[in-house]
């Protein structure tokens, strides 16, 4: 489940007390997505029961909430953030990318495109985006390719996949955020 925000739009931070914890925020439009995470979340114990907070940034309209902060969750935070705290992928992400995983960033970011669908990895290197492919490949065999944007490389999943794509992470999917997977 963190490994798939990770990819995506979570972001995780070391707190002083050495613990990391980690922040899930949303625009108003995909609420129910948000309180989907946050249910998942509270009902395993990871945060507290406070819902999710609205906030506003110069007109922009978001929800947001933190889980509890965990000393026993350092590891994740190091394998996917660098030392000047910038998100990185893991070099072990194929021992990390799980179904859970994959449904969970493609909730964040992904997105039907034609008949296959995008993973939006504009945010990552080459390499990291290649990494991913092979991690996707290897784990799913599913069928990838990088595609250019701008100057950065997002990731398609190519038509051919998308069934067993499907088969793969709708047990797992928010039923609000079908639509990103062409349903």
């Amino acid at each position: 489940f963190l490994v798939g925000g990770l990819l995506g739009d979570v972001h995780a931070e070391r707190n002083m007390n050495g613990g990391v914890r980690f922040r899930y925020k949303q625009s108003v439009d995909h609420k129910d997505y948000l309180l989907f995470l946050y249910n998942y979340l509270l009902s395993r114990g990871y945060c507290n029961n406070n819902l999710p907070l609205v906030k506003n940034h110069k007109g922009y309209e978001y929800y947001i909430f933190d889980t509890y902060s965990y000393t026993s969750l350092v590891w994740l935070y190091k394998e996917f953030y660098n030392s000047k705290k910038v998100k990185v992928v893991p070099l072990n992400i194929d021992k990390l990318l799980t179904p859970l995983a994959l449904a969970i960033w493609i909730m964040d970011d992904g997105g039907a495109h034609g008949s296959g669908l995008r993973l939006h990895t504009q945010s990552f290197t080459i390499k990291e985006v290649e990494l991913l492919i092979n991690a996707l490949k290897q784990n799913f065999n599913l069928i990838c390719t990088k595609q250019k944007n701008g100057d950065k490389y997002i990731i398609y999943i190519n038509s051919k996949s998308i069934s067993y794509l499907r088969s793969l992470v709708l047990p797992h999917i928010c039923s609000s955020i079908l639509y990103k997977l062409g349903l």
